[in-house]
């Protein structure tokens, strides 16, 4: 797969999910010793759901699009993700928890990504609306974060090292190292009327405060 961010990045596949679970980013305190690494691919879900995506996109991209779609099944009923083998995802994947998580078959992932449970990576439903939208799903930057609930829909591209917060529905272009969370949205609407209150205030004009935007 292509490096989506021009960035260095571990090797495809499993061999890079297993680098990355025997290095420093392989828990949350760092690398673990062998026998809990061991353990996590033996027991944890995740693991499971990454090795059955892996063997199912090679399928998929061998033609054998019906065995590949039936082993998405089983890994849908062992593991409780959803990960559609013609979905492209980078080397040294992390999914520490897989209850609700859904990738859509159009979707790019680089590498070094993690993703945790109820995460919805796909197309927006913006076509329901508006039949002449192109609809589609996200391209995700290396080294991104993707915390639990979150909803990254439509055409957008994601960049390399990005944060995207509990629940939060991102339906925009991200640029690297940018962090995105619920309330921003209205976060950035304060302070764009703040800005316009502040330009009234300094043309001379007494501009009422607007209403209903707070924190």
């Amino acid at each position: 797969m292509a490096d989506v961010n021009g960035s260095a990045r571990r090797p495809d596949g499993l061999r890079g999910d297993i680098d990355r679970l025997f290095s420093d980013q392989g828990t949350w305190l760092g690398k673990p010793p062998l026998p809990d690494a061991v353990r996590k691919i033996v027991t944890r879900p995740g693991p499971l759901a990454i090795v059955l995506y892996r063997i199912g996109h090679r399928l998929w991209t061998g033609g054998h699009h019906l065995l590949a779609e039936l082993l998405w099944r089983l890994s849908l009923t062992l593991s409780g993700a959803d990960i559609h083998p013609g979905a492209q995802i980078g080397g040294g994947l992390r999914v520490d928890h897989t209850s609700g998580l859904v990738i859509a078959r159009e979707a790019v992932i680089g590498s070094n990504v993690t993703i945790h449970h109820g995460v919805t990576i796909g197309g927006s439903g913006r076509r329901w609306f508006d039949p002449d939208y192109q609809d589609g799903a996200p391209i995700i930057g290396d080294e991104t974060e993707i915390w639990a609930g979150a909803k990254v829909v439509g055409p957008i591209r994601v960049g390399r090292g990005c944060y995207v917060g509990a629940n939060a529905v991102l339906s925009h272009d991200l640029a690297d190292g940018t962090a995105y969370t619920v309330g921003a949205p209205l976060r950035d609407l304060k302070a764009r009327v703040e800005a316009l209150e502040a330009r009234a205030t300094q043309d001379g004009v007494d501009a009422p405060r607007a209403s209903g935007v707070s924190d």
